[in-house]
């Protein structure tokens, strides 16, 4: 039998056909957008979990996209990305922004060389009860089943000292993935300002108000429930300007800056696909995000952003 993840795995393949096909049939879409990449784990991992996705693009195939995307997107900070989509039409290239969820060190050991070498900003959204420990993050499936075969740099969340080593880059910019990772469908009104207001108050005291501008949602979904109105409201009333969702889509001007879309960055994407995506050449992808959402709808553990 088919794993789950090696059947995920075909599907958002062939989805990646179908969006550089879609992109040299209509174009450059005239309207203008921004697109929203979200990375998890960026590490070198041998093998495929038939059960649990690893959520992971490895170095080389992360190198290649950040490459295809200077050369044929704008990546811009996602603080000025409001600013950059109100502007006139002055540069023809799509805009991108480059998120990158959980805070894992191999964030700061592979990811953050790529961005240097190609001068590209990114956020990373961390999880401040986590930063620091050795073991895994407790909501992540994948690393808890696999510490024992794998390289901590795999698994480990960053420690705060590395977080410094990434900021003094002057590329990366933290934002927070909540305290704790909690889901918001299962959170009270109090847990969920608590786990704005407590991670603000962390990542602000430590690298100043720039820290306490942009909010990821765990899990991430509005459709499922796991981002509601009162979840929207304690990020709001926690001081956060900026806030992204698990949602698929692109970024247009009039969006509700505290829901923001995004698109999630594939191991299997080429720089045709992933370019493609940045164009918003998205069709194809609404039929695996229906799928996904309907398993984690049942409540089979999917996904854990």
């Amino acid at each position: 039998m088919i794993g789950t993840v090696t059947l995920k795995r075909a599907l958002k393949r062939a989805a990646g056909y179908l969006a550089v096909a879609d992109a040299a049939a209509f174009g450059r879409r005239p309207a203008r957008h921004a697109c929203i990449l979200v990375y998890h784990r960026i590490a070198d991992i041998p093998f495929v979990d038939p059960r649990l996705d690893d959520w992971n693009v490895d170095p080389a195939t992360f190198e290649r996209q950040v490459a295809a995307l200077s050369r044929g997107a704008a990546i811009v900070p996602l603080a000025d990305l409001p600013r950059r989509l109100e502007e006139p039409h002055a540069d023809a290239r799509p805009l991108v922004c480059l998120t990158f969820d959980d805070g894992y060190a191999n964030f700061a050991s592979a990811a953050v060389p790529v961005l240097v070498r190609h001068g590209a900003p990114a956020t990373v959204f961390v999880v401040t009860d986590v930063l620091g420990r050795e073991g895994p993050m407790p909501f992540d499936s994948w690393s808890r089943a696999h510490q024992d075969g794998t390289p901590p740099a795999t698994w480990r969340p960053l420690s705060w000292e590395e977080l410094d080593r990434c900021v003094a880059t002057g590329l990366v910019a933290v934002g927070a993935h909540s305290h704790t990772h909690r889901n918001g469908l299962l959170a009270t009104r109090a847990e969920l300002i608590d786990e704005a207001a407590r991670a603000r108050s962390l990542l602000v005291a430590r690298y100043g108000p720039a820290a306490g501008e942009a909010y990821s949602y765990p899990y991430g979904s509005r459709r499922l429930g796991q981002v509601t109105e009162e979840y929207v409201d304690a990020v709001r009333q926690a001081g956060f300007r900026m806030a992204v969702t698990t949602d698929l889509g692109v970024v247009r001007p009039g969006y509700d800056p505290l829901a923001l879309p995004r698109v999630e960055a594939h191991a299997t994407d080429s720089p045709a696909v992933i370019c493609a995506k940045v164009r918003g050449m998205l069709g194809p992808y609404r039929v695996t995000d229906l799928l996904r959402r309907a398993r984690r709808a049942s409540g089979t553990p999917d996904h854990h952003v």
